[in-house]
């Protein structure tokens, strides 16, 4: 009986594991590991991250990398971040940023002990208080780069456009992931696509449930920019982050000479028909994305047989171990001048 229980909680412990990884990425089971073995993390400040213990790891054309001891980021994220920060500046009609100050945390806990942030990736303003730094659990996060590409050149308006920004270009530029496009087009199927109304302030849109209000922002943004343009967005980028829902609709108004809802009516009428889905991607590197498939295909089969392993051993384990339990009672039985029978 005692066999089976064990057995049990192990496929369970297993299918939590596998959960954790599948939900939230390794980023979230490492933060759970970390808050059972360490609870109660010593914060640094917010907003502030702490200079001590990064090691600079390698530094291209625009970016400078640091990790922890031990800790690498690998050519390929390097060399595809390049091509994007390259690209991203292109269709935003932008110089790029001279360097980009990359940390790369080991763990979500790391991140969260380090700056505060409960998120796999944030931006923060560095220690020269100039320009900002990503910190991510990544060693390729477009999401935050694109942050700090738009924030450094244009500003930091409501996060309609901000978030919407960084997750068109951070989905499109990401192997494996799919397209903002194709996310949202899902969303609309499924009767669940947020009207732009509730998210245009940055109050609405923090309150909102995130996948679908970065899903929406992020599809919306990319239409603005393949049908209006960078120049028209950059003075949406004008706006201060907590601007108020009128202001938001008149700059909207001024800058695109129609109300945000009648082109938020041509962008669903888009979605409908299909044709955003037949946009191009960014085409990713061949060998960017055979990687991560690779990667991705060892490590689930690497789990499920280290898994199967654990378990047989485990129970070979169990079965040697009540053999010389029974096998210690009965001599001790015997020297006792007990009768023992197993």
């Amino acid at each position: 009986m005692l066999k089976r229980v064990l057995f049990v909680a192990l496929l369970v412990l297993f299918a939590f594991v596998i959960a954790c990884v599948y939900v939230g990425g390794v980023a979230s089971l490492t933060d759970r590991v970390g808050h059972g073995l360490r609870p109660g993390p010593q914060l640094a400040p917010p907003g502030t991250m702490a200079d001590v213990d990064w090691e600079l790891y390698a530094e291209t054309e625009h970016f400078r990398y640091y990790v922890r001891s031990g800790d690498q980021i690998p050519a390929w994220a390097m060399k595809l971040a390049e091509d994007y920060l390259r690209a991203a500046c292109l269709t935003l009609n932008i110089e790029p940023v001279p360097v980009v100050r990359f940390y790369k945390h080991p763990s979500q806990l790391d991140l969260y002990e380090t700056t505060g942030s409960r998120s796999t990736g944030v931006t923060l303003l560095g220690s020269d208080g100039l320009r900002q730094e990503v910190h991510s659990v990544h060693g390729y996060d477009v999401h935050e780069v694109t942050h700090v590409l738009a924030h450094e050149a244009f500003g930091r308006p409501p996060a309609l456009f901000d978030e919407g920004l960084a997750t068109a270009f951070g989905w499109d530029w990401t192997p494996g992931e799919r397209g903002v496009h194709e996310r949202a087009t899902d969303l609309l199927d499924q009767q669940r696509i947020v009207p732009l109304r509730r998210l245009l302030t940055d109050w609405d849109f923090r309150s909102y449930k995130v996948y679908p209000a970065y899903t929406a922002a992020g599809s919306f943004v990319k239409f603005l920019l393949t049908n209006y343009g960078a120049q028209r967005l950059e003075q949406m980028f004008e706006l201060d982050r907590y601007s108020e829902l009128e202001a938001i609709e008149e700059r909207f108004l001024t800058a695109y000479g129609r109300s945000i809802y009648q082109v938020e009516e041509d962008w669903l009428t888009a979605l409908r028909s299909g044709i955003l889905l037949d946009e191009a991607r960014r085409p990713v590197a061949r060998d960017s994305e055979t990687s991560v498939v690779s990667t991705g295909i060892i490590l689930f089969a690497g789990t499920f047989v280290a898994a199967v392993v654990f378990i047989v051993a485990g129970e070979k384990l169990f079965d040697t171990a009540m053999r010389w339990l029974r096998s210690l009672v009965k001599v001790i039985g015997g020297r006792l001048g007990f009768d023992v029978h197993d």
